[in-house]
């Protein structure tokens, strides 16, 4: 059984007057919550998930990566319809990552781990760290693409907006996958207030300085705050007392996440087609089969009438033997030529030559048809040359002659908005349907009176969570509790 040791700690920062971070640290379960939404809303969407994943996962039972997954996917239902139902609520959502013990039919037991949004989980094995969540936002999408580096990303203006959130529409994708337990391992769950202040060499150091997992988390929220603080910042640690004999400290490792609707059970490469052995032939179905001894039927006959016949394991070359050609009669000069036969038109030629131009004109309309749907689907919101707030339909640069085309126009303009709403409306956010793009305009654009305390550092608007400077350190051996 594992035995774990924890501590957490968490901060509003000092730009924020409320922390909108939610955290669960014990009983086989460790989640950080990052919330976001002004009013309050995001502490509320934080509180909430954190909630539900604690009632859904007992520390008495033998709890899944399924279950965990079944309880993400509640509580993305449950704020969803809180902020649609509640106006003071109206766009809350919020970030997670979480880890929970489950059981393992091999190891007896194992970590599942989750994440939606850009709170972090990272594993220090070996006196070396290694980020296991990927990031869901604006720069983790640059970083991926070579346009900017992870320290540039730190300060990127645009580092705020998320691409994956709880609560922000009735579904969401969840990335998950478990790990070995393995003893000496330290676990670092954390929301983007500690990564957008300190490195990952910083954050390495202060976890190699301080055993103790809560004077550990209680210095790097104090190192973030330093660094500037400028969001909420909650961090827990987790200790791997007991558990899996370690790997060689000599190998690299990396963990590649199994992401959750990808269809597979497990992260195993399932094997499709062995080679066959030395000398053994391919076996055909019997449809081929009969196929292809209709195909050279006409071919094996010619020469049918001989009497050489192909030894067993021989190739049977069949070689049609004719008769010889008569000899040419001489020409007769008296004897005019034969006239040549005239070809008749052939009445079901043409009809399928009818049918092959109608049904390739067919095809092309067909074609334009899919490829208009697609050039108009999908809705964005930017700004027009008058710098009002549009929502446009179609693609954003448009494609061959299918321009976007504005649906719906916001209530400000560009310079009646705050810094944040300006940057929310250049990142040139997309939705599928025209009423999530009039709820985003509606709830998260914000003008320049209402800048202050209503954003949070994580998402298309704001960071949140609930819980603060609250932490503990506890030792347990039972099944999958902490």
């Amino acid at each position: 059984m594992a035995e774990l040791r924890w501590g957490a700690a968490s901060h509003e920062g000092q730009l924020r007057v409320q922390n909108e971070d939610n955290f669960h640290i014990g009983d086989g379960l460790f989640v950080v919550a990052d919330g976001m939404g002004g009013h309050l809303a995001g502490e509320v969407a934080s509180e909430m998930a954190v909630e539900r994943l604690r009632a859904n996962l007992p520390a008495d039972g033998d709890n899944t990566l399924d279950q965990l997954l079944a309880a993400i996917d509640q509580a993305n239902i449950e704020i969803y319809d809180g902020s649609t139902e509640q106006p003071d609520h109206a766009g809350m959502g919020t970030t997670l990552t979480a880890i929970a013990v489950v059981a393992d039919p091999l190891d007896g037991q194992a970590f599942a781990i989750a994440n939606v949004g850009d709170s972090r989980c990272y594993v220090l094995r070996h006196a070396r760290l290694r980020q296991l969540t990927i990031d869901h936002s604006f720069v983790q999408e640059l970083v991926a693409e070579g346009a900017i580096t992870r320290d540039e990303a730190r300060t990127h203006p645009r580092r705020n907006i998320v691409t994956r959130a709880l609560g922000i529409e009735p579904g969401v994708r969840v990335d998950s996958w478990t790990m070995p337990i393995f003893q000496g391992d330290r676990l670092l769950l954390c929301s983007d207030g500690l990564v957008d202040e300190i490195t990952d060499d910083a954050i390495t150091e202060l976890l190699l300085e301080h055993t103790d997992p809560d004077a550990a988390a209680q210095a790097l929220v104090d190192a973030a705050n330093a660094a500037g603080g400028r969001d909420n910042v909650t961090v827990v640690v987790v200790d791997v007392v007991e558990g899996d004999d370690p790997p060689d400290p000599t190998e690299e490792f990396d963990v590649v996440p199994l992401w959750a609707d990808d269809g597979l059970d497990t992260g195993e490469i399932q094997i499709i087609a062995d080679p066959l052995p030395d000398g053994e032939m391919p076996t055909v179905d019997s449809d081929t089969a009969d196929t292809a001894s209709t195909d050279t039927a006409s071919t094996e006959k010619v020469g049918a009438d001989t009497d050489e016949i192909a030894e067993p394991g021989e190739s049977a070359d069949v070689v049609p033997t004719l008769p010889p050609p008569a000899p040419a009669a001489p020409p007769d000069a008296s004897t005019p030529p034969p006239a040549k036969p005239k070809r008749k038109r052939s009445r079901g030629a043409g009809f399928a030559r009818f049918l092959l131009v109608v049904g390739f004109c067919a095809v092309l309309v067909l074609g334009f048809a899919i490829l208009a749907a697609w050039a108009r689907s999908g809705y964005f919101v930017a700004f027009d040359d008058q710098d009002r707030v549009v929502i446009y339909q179609g693609r954003e640069d448009g494609f061959l002659w299918f321009d976007p085309t504005a649906e719906a126009f916001g209530q400000f303009t560009r310079d009646e908005l705050d810094d944040e709403s300006v940057a929310l409306v250049d990142a040139r956010v997309h939705f599928e349907s025209q009423d999530s793009a009039a709820r985003f305009v509606a709830q998260r654009l914000r003008p320049r009176t209402d800048a202050t305390d209503t954003t949070t550092g994580s998402g298309d608007t704001t960071n949140s969570t609930s819980t603060t400077n609250a932490t503990s350190t506890t030792t347990t051996t039972t099944e999958g509790t902490g």
